[in-house]
């Protein structure tokens, strides 16, 4: 029913509402519909990371209940499904994108998955106002009290022992731009004649 319901606002809304109606305004799927359990959440990671409780979103399948990817097919979201966090953070973003634009010869002692992953930041991300933190985490100046959030929050219900990946948005424009980029090209593939 859900499935339907998604796909149904797909074929037939503006990317702009699915992206109000599915992601941002709404108790993410992972919560069962348990908003006290949501905003408790929510307000743990806060004092963990300094950032209001407002300016956390779930996306991806936690928040849907399925995978928005084209390429994943509406996959459920299950055990092994990792969980997704936007940040919305104008002075987290400045940090990062301070310390990725002068990261100088730093960069030649990297992994070869960090260094792609700074590459994509400076070629792509930044760009559409975000940090993908999950293969820099550790390389920003904060990335210690991220990482150290992140394993808290993972001794916790609904995210207890998954996979949490954070993601920094400049502002919450940013965030909608992005996530109604993505649906946008959900509905292309779905509506390809």
């Amino acid at each position: 029913m859900v499935k339907e319901q998604l796909l149904t606002d797909i074929e037939n809304e503006p990317p702009n509402y699915i992206t109000s109606k599915w992601v941002v305004e709404r108790v993410p799927f992972i919560f069962n519909g348990d908003i006290e359990l949501y905003i408790d959440w929510k307000e743990r990671l806060s004092l963990l990371i300094g950032v209001d409780s407002k300016s956390i979103v779930f996306t991806g399948s936690s928040a849907v209940g399925f995978s928005l990817n084209p390429e994943k097919n509406f996959k459920p979201f299950d055990e092994s499904s990792d969980v997704d966090v936007a940040i919305i953070s104008t002075h987290y973003f400045n940090i990062s994108w301070h310390y990725l634009r002068n990261i100088g010869t730093d960069l030649f002692r990297l992994k070869p998955k960090e260094k792609n992953a700074i590459d994509d930041h400076r070629q792509r991300l930044i760009y559409w106002g975000t940090i993908a933190t999950d293969k820099i985490v550790q390389l920003l100046p904060f990335g210690k009290k991220w990482v150290d959030a992140i394993d808290n929050m993972r001794t916790i219900e609904p995210t207890k022992d998954r996979e949490i990946n954070f993601r920094i948005y400049k502002d919450f424009e940013a965030l909608r731009s992005y996530q109604t980029g993505s649906i946008k090209k959900l509905k292309d593939t779905l509506l390809k004649p």
